[in-house]
């Protein structure tokens, strides 16, 4: 989609949809971005076919959305940048990073369909896979050694997956949600970005390197 068909859509009504197909799904990251912009939530994500997704957005009324509608619309206006790169804390403890509007929205979309599905379904699935691997063994127990191993290792595997897998998704998330918490913070202006990292130190012995002949 370009950018004029998703903006005709965060116009102020108090729902927009997006019905992607193919190619477009591309698209999603880009949409929540502008969509954000604009003082619109990502509501749900749905999933109509295996060749389709819809996108559903709900308009933001609390007075923080409102007034960063308004200045979105006021910076284009006056031929600003839709989108801004923002400084975020970096790996390291007091260093940062730019981070993207659209990397945020990836975040924001993964968020959403963590909270909307959790990952209980995911550890039973995954549990159920499992348990099939060791029930093949039992049924299978008088055929091949070698093939009956694979079986155990992976339904071993698959019941170590089940248990760490929620936990590492939680971790994920909640990381995310951080970011993302503190994205808005500064989008808003209820926070100063990250101070940048110190200088670095002189390297050990620049001061003698530089030091005029005949210095004592």
């Amino acid at each position: 989609m370009n950018d004029a068909d998703i903006l005709a859509q965060f116009d102020g009504r108090g729902r927009a949809e997006f019905l992607l197909g193919g190619f477009e799904s591309s698209d999603a990251n880009k949409i929540t971005a502008f969509g954000f912009e604009f003082g619109y939530d990502l509501h749900s994500t749905e999933i109509p076919s295996k060749s389709s997704m819809r996108l559903i957005y709900l308009r933001n009324d609390s007075p923080t959305a409102r007034q960063r509608a308004w200045q979105t619309q006021a910076r284009l206006a006056a031929g600003g940048p839709l989108l801004s790169m923002w400084m975020a804390p970096g790996a390291e403890p007091g260093t940062v990073r730019p981070i993207s509007a659209f990397e945020i929205a990836r975040k924001r979309r993964g968020i959403e369909t963590y909270e909307s599905n959790g990952v209980r379904g995911l550890a039973v699935f995954i549990g159920l896979l499992s348990l099939g691997c060791f029930v093949l063994v039992g049924v299978l127990r008088d055929r091949s050694i070698a093939g009956l191993a694979v079986l155990g290792i992976l339904g071993v595997a698959l019941a170590v997956a089940a248990v760490l897998v929620p936990r590492w998704l939680r971790r994920w998330y909640e990381r995310d949600r951080r970011l993302v918490d503190l994205y808005d913070r500064q989008r808003s202006g209820h926070v100063g970005p990250p101070p940048p990292p110190p200088p670095a130190p002189p390297h050990p012995g620049a001061a003698d390197r530089y030091r005029p002949e005949g210095y004592e």
